[in-house]
């Protein structure tokens, strides 16, 4: 987890290429980078709500309203950067 502008983002590295999301879960606030991490699924910690972290889908059931928010990531030399 990264603080990014005040904005805490959750950074995951997924098949040699970076995705960032809003670290908060649309549902309860919880911490997504100190979720669950399998593959390209993040689980929340709290309630167990599954994301991809590749788009920010939320896995569990069809609908939009709790997506997690996601941000473009572009990796500079060695550095990772996120644009809010």
């Amino acid at each position: 987890m990264f603080v990014v502008n005040d904005v805490m983002v959750g950074v995951f590295h997924v098949g040699g290429k970076f995705f960032a999301l809003d670290n908060r879960c649309p549902h309860a606030g919880a911490s997504l980078a100190g979720g669950i991490f399998e593959g390209d699924t993040i689980r929340c910690r709290i309630h167990h709500w599954r994301f991809c972290v590749r788009d920010g889908k939320y896995l569990d059931e069809d609908n939009a309203r709790w997506n997690a928010r996601t941000f473009p990531v572009r990796v500079v030399g060695e550095d990772v950067q996120v644009e809010l």
